[in-house]
This record gives structure tokens, C-alpha cells and sequence, in this order.
């Protein structure tokens, strides 16, 4: 087994301990966790402090896969890869150095935990993943923890501004040994993962009947609720204490300590649920797109950064940001005078020549444009996931002729 590192055998007994009594974490499940060597811990994606959360609660080090991104923060740089040993993985991107990574960190006789959903969830619902994290599993020939965070949504949902009062549980679910995964096809081990995997804070809620309050208990859903499902409009969404409604029209909703919506006013179209919103407004993309070049009112940008040479070089920190049909574009005020984009007075990032897309900290979107990394960060009070959702409906779109954009 791994040695651990000096900053986890300081930090464990101290922030570690007071972080799992400050937040009320259970664990369950854990005598099934292997004693003997290394493993493979899979988990649902929940909250920010998601892996804090577990190790802290192990008494065995994980190295964590993690979003290169945070290495290009010089101290998060030294805090995850010098001082906790966590693997870097570029989102979006198929990364072959992560997985030798990974596979050398096993052969040393140490654990790694990684979250196969890549990213949070922004709803309490699963986001899915596909095949190369079951081939993952069979590939390094090691047990595989599979693991639940039960009510850590709640805690503090990715939209919300501020965290709340409640309780919540780690339980390891199931262990599954090389000898059982060597004979299955992946499709079946996939399958097998899904079902421990794919965990749902709608559904455990709708049995447990937890409560998690604040008094800003909707305050930020307007990062997540971009369209009115009463009038379509786009960008109007509003939220104050546990109230949220629409600006465009009377539709006014509850939201209480369960997370379960109750309509004040207005015509809610069938909606009864934050994940049933979320749902129809993703099936209502591609309407909007038939109707105006631009899907949604520009937003203000705070931050625009490149990459060069490792490098991350802000560019801009005043202009605007709109979604069209097939592309991004930035605005500036005036045409600029200086530095990397003298003389240009916009930004076109068409999305055919877009790698990948995704979201990291502080409503900020990631992307790659001609093998260029680009940064893109909105207004607080904006929702970046519409950038990332409208992406994903037109890359569909052109893998699924006739369904999406048309």
C-alpha cells in the first residue's frame, strides 16, 4: 500500500475530521472496502468538496483523477499534484497520459478515485458516462469500489450561492473483483456500473424525506433554469429567498427544504420538478434556434483567457458573449488596440471546429477552437450551462441528421 502523503496525514485528522462532523457525514458500507492493496474507486459527481469528503473518511490515501484545468492554477498546481498526488485528465479530450498515470499509481500499490460522470451535477439527476470508464475497469485488473454520495447535492446544489443545513451519507454499494469483470463484455460491465452509478437525488429524496434549508434555499437556480416554461422566454428566470419566478410573465414557484417546487402563480406547462424544468428546457434548444440568429440575450463577460505554452494569457476582461446557430461570439466595445487581438472588434467561434466544451469553476465555459484552448467566463448572475447544452444539442444534431437544429 501507498505511502501517504505528509499534507493528507496532517490534513486528515484536522480540516478532515472537522469537515465530516461540520456537515453531518455518515459512512456505511465501508468493511467492504479491500484492506490488501490497491483499488479503483468510482463515484457519483455531487459536490465540489466531493473527494475531501472521502478521503477524509478513508483510512487509505486516494490519488484523484482531476480537471487539468485546476492544474494551471500555480497553488492548486502545488496543492493537487505536489501535496495530495492527484492525476490530471483534460476534459472533453481523450488523454492517454492520464490512463498510464493511473495505471503506474496502481502499480505502486496505490488507490485511485476518479468520478466517471467528469463533471457535477447540476440537477441531483445522473449525467451518464460511456464506455471507456468500464474499460477502465477491467483494464487494470484491481478491485473496483463503487461508491454513492447520498444527499450531498443538497448540501449545496452546483447553482446554488449559498450552502445549507443537512446531513448526508457515504455508502460503498458494491466491490467488484478483476476475477468477476475478466469474463464479462463491456456493454455488461457498463450496464453493471449504471445501476450502482447512476444515482438520483429525486428519487432517494422522494423515500428519505431529508431536509436541507437555507435561507437563500433557490437564490442562483437562474444558473441552471435559462428558459420559462410558461412563456419560452430565454434569460429571464429570477430568485429571491425560496421564491423563483419569471420576469416575462406571472409564473412563480416555492421551492422548500425537500427541493420539491410549489407553484405560486402562472401557467407551469406540466413542470413540477428542478429536474423536470431542466429536462424540457433542453428539449425546447433547438425550437429557440429555428427562431433567432441569436438563442439567447448577450451576456456580459468578465474574463477572456488563451492558451499559449502551458500557459493560460487573459485577453480581455469587458465584453459580451452570444450563442448562435453554429458559433460563440465575443464582442468588445470598441476594436482593440493592443496585444494579441489588436485591430478586432469580435471573436467568431464556430462550433464544427470546436474539440470540446465544458464547464469549470465560477461560471466559466472551456473550450478548445482549432486545437487552441480558449476561456470564456460570464457574469455571476448568468447561466454559462446554456453555452455548454446548446454545444452538445448541435454536436447531435450532427451525428443524428434530422433530430436537433434544422
Amino acid at each position: 500500500m501507498s505511502k501517504t502523503p505528509f499534507f493528507i496525514r496532517v490534513a486528515r485528522p484536522t480540516y478532515g475530521k472537522w469537515l465530516l462532523r461540520h456537515d453531518h457525514v455518515e459512512t456505511a458500507g465501508y468493511e467492504m472496502i479491500p484492506t490488501g492493496g490497491p483499488f479503483l474507486l468510482l463515484a457519483n459527481h455531487t459536490h465540489v468538496l466531493d473527494p475531501f469528503y472521502i478521503s477524509s473518511s478513508l483510512p487509505v490515501h486516494i490519488r484523484w483523477v482531476a480537471g487539468a484545468y485546476l492544474f494551471k492554477n500555480q497553488f492548486l498546481k502545488t496543492l493537487l499534484g505536489s501535496w495530495i498526488g492527484g492525476i490530471a485528465k483534460q476534459q472533453g479530450r481523450s488523454d492517454l497520459q492520464t490512463i498510464r498515470d493511473i495505471s503506474a499509481a496502481l502499480k505502486r500499490g496505490e488507490s485511485v478515485g476518479l468520478f466517471p460522470e467528469g463533471t457535477r451535477t447540476w440537477d441531483g439527476e445522473p449525467l451518464g458516462f460511456d464506455e471507456a470508464t468500464a474499460k477502465l475497469a477491467r483494464m487494470f485488473k484491481v478491485p473496483v469500489v463503487l461508491l454513492n454520495l447520498e444527499g450531498t447535492y443538497a448540501l449545496k446544489p452546483r447553482w446554488a450561492l449559498k450552502r445549507r443545513k443537512g446531513s448526508m451519507t457515504i455508502r460503498v454499494v458494491k466491490v467488484l473483483q478483476p476475477e468477476e469483470l475478466a469474463p464479462l463484455s463491456v456493454p455488461k460491465i457498463l450496464g453493471l456500473l449504471r445501476e450502482h452509478l447512476d444515482f438520483s437525488f429525486s428519487r432517494w429524496q422522494a423515500t428519505r424525506r431529508k431536509p436541507y434549508r437555507s435561507r437563500k434555499q433557490s437564490e442562483g437556480l437562474e444558473k441552471l433554469l435559462y428558459l420559462c416554461p410558461s412563456c419560452s422566454q430565454a434569460s429571464v428566470i429570477t430568485t429571491r429567498g425560496d421564491e423563483v419566478g419569471c420576469t416575462a410573465c406571472d409564473l412563480r414557484f416555492r421551492l422548500d427544504a425537500y427541493d420539491e417546487l410549489h407553484l405560486l402563480s402562472g401557467n407551469p406547462n406540466g413542470i413540477a420538478s428542478i429536474p423536470q424544468w431542466h429536462e424540457w428546457e433542453k428539449h425546447h434548444l433547438h425550437t429557440i434556434a429555428r427562431q433567432d440568429k441569436f438563442l439567447f440575450p448577450a451576456d456580459p463577460g468578465v474574463l477572456l483567457q488563451c492558451g499559449v505554452d502551458g500557459k493560460l494569457i487573459t485577453l480581455s476582461k469587458r465584453f459580451s458573449a452570444s450563442l448562435g446557430q453554429e458559433e460563440m461570439t465575443i464582442r468588445f466595445p470598441a476594436v482593440v488596440p493592443t496585444g494579441m487581438l489588436r485591430g478586432m472588434s469580435s471573436l467568431v467561434f464556430g462550433f464544427s471546429d470546436m474539440q470540446s466544451m465544458i464547464i469549470n469553476a465560477k461560471g466559466t465555459v472551456e473550450f478548445f477552437h482549432a486545437d487552441q484552448l480558449w476561456r470564456v467566463r460570464i457574469a455571476a448572475d448568468r447561466s454559462i450551462l446554456k453555452y455548454v447544452e446548446w454545444y452538445d444539442e448541435y454536436k447531435n444534431s450532427r451525428m443524428h441528421p434530422g433530430e436537433g437544429i434544422s
